[in-house]
């Protein structure tokens, strides 16, 4: 029994029917994408396809090859970007690496040229592993029922397929890479390493490592023969190797250690991301926030790192709304109140016509609730059971709006990292008056409107003139650390000084859970 795929009415494959396999896992295995952020439950609804000539529409994860049929996938299959090439003089070049930062979500790789720290080309990809859950507890529950070896084949032959696409656009043999570096929370490095995570999906959340050594590279990589990867160490089992990297690159250091090993260092950041403060050495503390499907949340004082990961589940990457959806084409990525015309102006990411909204957007409309008074402050709608974001004049695309149930799943994410501050806050002996600096970090925190962020108490208001955007410090962390012994001598001494708080045990977050609960 066959499955023909077809998408856009273009024929993309035919997958073969395997004893007790959906056509969500068929799909996957064949590498095409198609999102389920509830892991193939059938709860969230997002994974419909088309069956037959009338396409009639079924959830993939419910639906088994029982002979043989015809699939019709939705839309676009968004499973990665055409490489951008980064540097269109390409010398001829002996060493190169990949710079690579899985988050959940999303990935981003960058080529670079080892001798002189130069990115070459980058790409970005949704991570595939999203069929299997939207967050990682529900790729854990995949593994300890199913065993971790499909998520690890399915991510190693996406990263293999990554670099493949970035040599091709910089013109350049894989087979001069030499060094592998990666940046990701804990489970996902785990799972790249080809190490189960089932071990921290329960108390007391053991990780099978923490990493931060290099190496020899997996078999089918496209690189040198003999080439090593490099895991950036890892903090606790739900603070990954991606704050290490990303803690590095956003200056939360003392330079003294690196500026021994190289004075060139703290240059190359401040040139590779603009506009970023030099290392922490202003004697003030600082509050480093990565938003996504895992909040991670540090407060550096008196050279202690205070870190938590606060459990805002996948809402605010888009999984678990009702028209929510990635960061891809299509999605709402931003909203601003005009009001003058009393009307909404929407940005969509690829200039198309809106499909669903992304967690920016999200963030966006509760603001703009706010402020028009259709939403209050205990997050209840104005005599409505939803709001409408946008009304579709096109046929066959859905009108955008956001429900009650959405805006409590939001601000309950909301009240989860607003208390993880809070809780740092208290654990460090300090109030927010005490912060000089905030930074946002991560693929989101790219796209995140500060002021949104705040109208709406994800974090205190007051922090706004000591704010930052900073971007995928992760990926550049990552790329750092390829290039630099430096580096990585300097992300374990991060990790050495992290004092860890584990949330749900703790007294001041589960008050504070209940208190910023409100807008």
């Amino acid at each position: 029994m066959r499955a023909k795929i077809y998408q856009s009415g273009r024929f993309i494959c035919e997958i073969e029917g395997r004893p007790g396999e959906t056509l969500l896992r068929g799909i996957s295995r064949a590498g095409l994408f198609l999102d389920a952020p509830c892991g193939g439950e059938g709860r969230c609804g997002k994974c419909k396809v088309g069956i037959g000539p009338g396409s009639q529409e079924v959830l993939a994860c419910q639906t088994h090859i029982s002979k043989d049929m015809e699939i019709s996938l939705p839309g676009l299959n968004y499973t990665q970007h055409e490489p951008l090439i980064l540097n269109s003089q390409f010398p001829i070049l002996n060493s190169l690496g990949v710079a690579i930062d899985i988050g959940t979500t999303t990935i981003a790789a960058y080529l670079i040229a080892l001798e002189t720290g130069e990115r070459l080309a980058a790409v970005s990809s949704i991570n595939p592993q999203r069929t299997y859950g939207a967050d990682v507890i529900s790729r854990i529950r995949h593994c300890a029922e199913n065993g971790h070896k499909a998520l690890t084949e399915l991510i190693r032959g996406h990263l293999a397929a990554l670099t493949m696409q970035m040599c091709a656009a910089a013109n350049v043999g894989y087979e001069n890479i030499k060094i592998i570096s990666i940046a990701a929370n804990t489970i996902m490095q785990h799972l790249a390493a080809g190490y189960s995570p089932v071990s921290m999906g329960k108390a007391p959340f053991t990780p099978v490592s923490l990493f931060g050594e290099e190496t020899a590279l997996w078999e089918g990589f496209p690189a040198a023969s003999g080439a090593r990867i490099y895991y950036t160490p890892a903090i606790a089992a739900y603070i990954g190797g991606d704050i290490t990297a990303g803690l590095l690159a956003s200056g939360l250091w003392d330079d003294s250690q690196l500026t021994t090993h190289n004075s060139q260092l703290s240059e190359r950041i401040n040139a590779r991301l603009p506009g970023l403060i030099t290392p922490h050495s202003d004697g003030g503390c600082a509050l480093y926030l990565d938003i996504g499907t895992n909040g991670e949340i540090v407060l550096l004082k008196d050279g202690i790192y205070y870190c938590c990961a606060a459990a805002a589940g996948p809402a605010f990457e888009g999984a678990e709304i009702e028209m929510g959806m990635a960061a891809v084409e299509g999605a709402i990525s931003r909203i601003e109140w005009d009001g003058e015309t009393s009307g909404l102006k929407l940005t969509v990411i690829g200039d198309v016509p809106p499909v669903g909204i992304c967690g920016s957007g999200l963030i966006d409309v509760l603001a703009v609730m706010l402020e028009t008074g259709v939403l209050d402050e205990t997050g209840r709608l104005d005599n409505n059971s939803q709001y409408t974001i946008h009304s579709s004049q096109l046929p066959g695309l859905p009108d955008i709006y956001i429900t009650a149930q959405d805006v409590r799943k939001l601000q309950l994410a909301k009240a989860a990292i607003a208390a993880g501050i809070q809780t740092l806050l208290h654990h460090a002996g300090i109030t927010e008056s005490g912060i000089s600096r905030l930074i946002l970090a991560g693929g989101f925190g790219s796209y995140l409107d500060k002021y949104s962020a705040a109208a709406i108490g994800l974090f205190p208001e007051s922090l706004l003139p000591v704010t930052h955007v900073l971007g995928n410090t992760a990926g550049e962390g990552a790329a750092l650390a390829l290039c630099s012994e430096a580096v990585r001598q300097t992300m374990e001494d991060i990790r050495s000084r992290c004092r860890y708080i584990e949330l749900s045990s703790s007294r001041v977050f589960n008050e504070q859970f209940i208190e910023q609960m409100t807008f």
